[in-house]
């Protein structure tokens, strides 16, 4: 599969099979997000895969919560279509049984080079995307959510599962795609060259 084939091809997954994802090819989507650009080489990514039950289940507590923050917007973008709002909640509320949750952390700034946190978010975004990359390349289905951070759960993950770390920027889910979602049209007019 080309780079190419692999961005275009990738989709956001969100129903799993109950398969796991082996250990060697979790560590190598992992390790691609270490490779990513960041601003001044700070790195400022640390990430925690979540596949244990126990864990899995105690974040879906956590998700639940974010679920039903997210509904009324999800009531307000999405009125004409119930079937979306229903989806996308039990998604974010169940993780759509994936056997792998990511929870992607910012490091707490060490230095006086970061100056804004737009910098960090961008270079923690970039590793994912590596990472989300990866893992369709390698068969593996992903979705990036960032519903717990909006609802302002983001202090509460933290503190469950890297109260050591900084600010929580998103979390995504991996596993073997349980369906095949159409790509979304495409918006036009959002480049030019001069």
């Amino acid at each position: 599969m080309t780079i190419q084939e692999t961005i275009r091809g990738r989709r956001s997954i969100r129903k799993y099979t109950t398969d796991p994802v082996p250990d060697e090819v979790l560590s190598e989507i992992m390790e691609a997000g270490l490779y990513a650009p960041s601003a001044v080489n700070y790195q400022p990514w640390y990430f925690v895969a979540i596949r244990s039950p126990n864990k899995l289940e105690e974040l879906k507590h956590i998700m639940q919560v974010a679920a039903d923050r997210t509904r009324p917007s999800l009531e307000k973008r999405f009125a004409a279509h119930p079937e979306v709002i229903r989806e996308s909640l039990q998604f974010i509320a169940g993780l759509g049984n994936a056997p792998v949750c990511v929870l992607a952390f910012q490091e707490k700034p060490q230095d006086q080079y970061v100056k804004n946190q737009s910098n960090i978010h961008q270079s923690v975004a970039a590793a994912i995307q590596n990472m989300l990359l990866t893992a369709w390349e390698k068969g593996i289905g992903s979705c990036w959510m960032t519903a717990p951070v909006n609802e302002g759960l983001g202090d509460e993950i933290r503190n469950s599962f890297a109260p050591d770390k900084g600010e929580l920027v998103a979390v995504f889910t991996l596993g073997y795609p349980a369906q095949t979602p159409q790509m979304p049209k495409r918006k036009e007019n959002r480049f030019r060259i001069e």
